[in-house]
């Protein structure tokens, strides 16, 4: 699957320009006679990473190199188009000696310059380009390629005029900031392109107000990290721009990171999401496991990461519509599911293990107790360091909490899968499974001492440090009220274990690891505040669950001011980079603003299609939903939300919860409140509206008055329904 347009594909030159389906591409570089150096404009304090449009139709960026600063503006059209734009907004020397090069490059590609009108034809065959800038550019070059590009430079400077050419497979159009401070460049199919292309009008943003939106920051991150994998021809979204794809051997699929781009995905766009599940189930082993990683010098097929998969192709399939997906997954589904209790079952308590298995593959570490933590993903989190390991089965001897929670879950969004599809016989072994799964946890894992899910050695005792996996069984629906409560109070608000800004740390502040703040042991980690958050959710708790989507903002954003989003935090002052052992532009780091907007518009398997008032009251979307994209406000007390210029649905509520309308009708989920709160679907028949059965009159404007109501009520609208 080759994507379609032009982006910017490339997985270690994030602003180089590339058509994927003809192979051009356009490589900007730059030049300072000053420093003497040629900067390709790579990850790094020199390049900020600025805003893409939701449409994917602009790029923002701004570059520095020897103190001269360019902001730069990608515009891309319909499938062949393109508009380059530079400003210089700081110079750092005379424009003269300060050069931007674009460097046209493409397997198969011949270029010509034509100096008299300053315009370059790409041709392959039968596909041809033309590029025109506003200025003609000031010296145009043949090279070999980048290296002969950058060697010239170093050797002979910018006055060098041996390598001149009009026609190479790799022309370099010279441009320097006294003549052109500002640019602009068109790309188009050969012919398309009039008249010279105007120089650009209006100062170029990097970022607007939208930018520091959750939803927008979300989308930042997710566009910047997707590229197209050479090696096996596929989109998909890498954990971060800051890898070196040659040192993975051109591309790296680790199986949690990419699900969860391909979770963060489905808040805007449901092919980019499929590419990210299309990477991992490319690799599900003959064995059945989906594999920790693969790169190209690697393969990690004896062991797997915690089964989130069946959540994230439930959670997708519901907010697209879309069956086919789930008729596509599941049987790959079941492979993996099956595949844990058949490899990594342990002991007679019905519950499973981390591992690695002995006889598959012949990835690093196969064997070793380090190969059964990679497996957790966490691999040095100190509720591993009790743990024997069993060199004769691979087995890590610790029931994990948060393994088996995330399994029970997995089995439970299965059989919802095998339900919709009408397996019914599959939907009823896999929820019964489950349903066991969870009694095991909720009994064999609960420290009646401690008051708290903590795991457990096979022989039979607890382990003394906790993470925040603790809370997973509230996301797997395995915790009981009292278990809940004890949760809350003694250990997610309690500062001396989890509680406290600015998130939940890997271990508790008072525990030897949370000094540590290396990596898993006392850092901050969007995936174990995404988990608690959802599980919080789960168990009714509304208010603990907003506090925690506001605090994982409050610190995402601290660092998405200098545009880094963390692949891990520090627990006392929220740092990303105070720490080598962490990354400062991480894909799954923006869970962090999913929180916020999911509580806005999310979908679930215990609240199904929800509605809620957005945090802070901001505006958020627009985002998928199964009635297309929403927008969500609130607007003098009012919910709203929004399709376009439409509005769908307005209350007084927060909190709706299983929303469901179709050509029939509407129904949804309506939080107990007291009397006078009201709900209203502008323009559609209300007049057969029933709350828990019994005929509810519509009043002034079409709105429903609701009385009250001390446990959530069920509202149908049979005449209201979607068009």
């Amino acid at each position: 699957m080759k994507p379609a347009g032009w982006g910017t594909w490339s997985a270690d030159r994030p602003v180089e320009l590339v058509h994927p389906t003809s192979g051009l591409t356009v490589t900007p570089v730059l030049y300072s006679a000053r420093a003497g150096t040629i900067s390709r404009i790579g990850m790094g304090p020199d390049l900020t990473l600025g805003e893409r449009s939701l449409d994917g139709r602009s790029i923002a960026f701004r570059t520095g190199h020897a103190e001269t600063a360019l902001h730069w503006r990608y515009a891309l059209g319909d499938g062949n188009t393109a508009t380059i734009d530079w400003e210089t907004r700081a110079n750092g020397e005379w424009g003269l000696r300060f050069w931007v090069i674009l460097c046209l490059s493409g397997y198969g590609f011949t270029f010509r310059h034509d100096p008299e009108t300053g315009r370059v034809t790409a041709a392959k065959g039968e596909t041809a380009f033309e590029i025109v800038s506003a200025k003609k550019p000031l010296l145009v070059t043949a090279h070999a390629d980048l290296d002969a590009l950058e060697a010239e430079y170093h050797e002979h400077g910018y006055f060098y005029l041996a390598s001149r050419a009009t026609e190479g497979e790799f022309l370099a159009l010279r441009f320097n900031l006294e003549e052109g401070p500002a640019m602009r460049i068109a790309i188009a199919p050969q012919g398309t392109i009039a008249d010279r292309p105007a120089l650009p009008e209006h100062a170029i943003g990097l970022i607007t107000g939208a930018a520091a939106q959750p939803l927008q920051a979300a989308h930042d991150v997710m566009a910047w990290n997707h590229v197209h994998d050479h090696v096996n021809d596929r989109p998909y979204t890498v954990l971060t721009r800051f890898w070196n794809s040659h040192k993975f051997g051109g591309f790296g699929v680790w199986m949690n990171d990419i699900i969860y781009n391909a979770m963060l995905w489905g808040l805007f766009d449901e092919h980019a999401a499929r590419a990210n599940l299309e990477a991992v189930f490319a690799w599900q082993t003959e064995d059945g496991n989906f594999p920790c990683l693969i790169t190209g010098n690697d393969q990690w097929l004896d062991r797997s990461q915690p089964p989130i998969v069946s959540y994230a192709v439930w959670s997708l399939a519901a907010r697209f519509g879309d069956t086919g997906l789930l008729e596509w997954a599941y049987p790959a589904l079941k492979r993996n599911h099956d595949w844990w209790w058949r490899r990594r079952s342990a002991g007679e308590k019905g519950l499973v293990v981390y591992g690695t298995s002995l006889d598959v593959g012949e990835g690093l570490y196969k064997g070793t107790k380090l190969a059964a933590k990679d497996e957790s993903s966490m691999d040095n989190m100190a509720v591993h360091d009790p743990a024997p390991f069993d060199e004769e089965t691979g087995l890590l001897m610790s029931y994990d909490v948060g393994l088996n929670s995330l399994l029970a879950l997995d089995g439970e969004c299965l059989s919802l899968i095998a339900d919709r599809l009408g397996r019914a016989d599959e939907a009823d072994r896999y929820r019964a499974s489950s349903d066991a799964h969870k009694q095991a946890i909720r009994t064999h894992l609960w420290d009646e001492t401690r008051g708290v899910f903590a795991n457990r050695l096979l022989e039979g005792d607890f382990v003394e440090p906790l993470a925040p996996t603790s809370f997973y069984p509230m996301a797997a629906g395995a915790a009981t009220a009292d278990q809940v409560d004890s949760l809350i109070a003694n250990y997610l608000t309690n500062e001396d274990k989890f509680g406290g800004a600015p998130g939940l740390p890997s271990a508790t502040r008072d525990h030897p690891a949370y000094h540590d703040n290396v990596y898993w042991r006392g850092r901050i980690w969007a995936p174990l505040n995404f988990w608690t958050w959802q599980g919080l959710r789960r168990a009714g708790r509304e208010g603990e669950a907003r506090d925690l989507a506001g605090m994982s903002w409050a610190l995402f954003s601290n660092g998405w001011r200098d545009r880094q989003c963390g692949e891990n935090y520090n627990a006392e002052t929220g740092a990303i980079l105070d720490q080598a052992d962490t990354d400062a532009f991480y894909s799954w780091g923006a869970l962090m603003a999913m929180m916020p907007v999911a509580t806005a518009l999310d979908v679930t398997p215990w609240q199904g299609f929800s509605l809620d008032r957005p945090l802070d009251a901001a505006p958020v979307g627009p985002v998928a939903s199964p009635l297309g994209a929403l927008n969500v406000t609130v607007e003098d007390g009012v919910l709203r939300a929004r399709c376009g210029d439409a509005v769908l649905i307005e209350t007084s509520l927060g909190g709706l919860r299983h929303i469901d309308w179709t050509e029939a009708g509407f129904s949804a989920e309506i939080p107990a409140g007291p009397a006078g709160d009201w709900i209203a679907l502008p323009g559609r028949d209300m007049r057969d509206a029933v709350l828990d059965g019994e005929p509810i009159a519509a009043g002034p404007a079409g709105r429903i008055h609701l009385p009250d109501r001390p446990s959530p009520s069920t509202l149908v609208v049979p005449g209201a329904g979607l068009s």
